[in-house]
């Protein structure tokens, strides 16, 4: 019997993405973040700025439908310049 703990796909997932502050890119990532999990609504998405300004926090409760989905999701958000961590 294995202790690893499983996700039961699809539902909802938090992921939170740490983005530069430079021109509109903040708004790309969420758009990123849109086309990958169309059913993710503005109220899924909670934006924080840092206390300098430099970065904003997205804590997104999106829809994942599986393991590879989210691997992609994950792939192009770190392509993005702007992203600089994901949990």
């Amino acid at each position: 019997m294995s202790d690893a703990h499983q996700i039961e796909f699809p539902c909802r997932y938090p992921i939170k993405v740490i983005v530069a502050t430079v021109a509109n890119q903040v708004d790309e990532v969420v758009e990123i973040l849109g086309r990958h999990s169309p059913n993710t609504t503005p109220a899924d998405i909670d934006r924080q700025p840092s206390r300098g300004a430099k970065f904003v926090s997205l804590r997104v409760n999106l829809w994942a439908e599986g393991e590879e989905h989210l691997q992609t999701l994950y792939r192009e958000l770190l392509n993005h310049p702007a992203v600089r961590i994901i949990l």
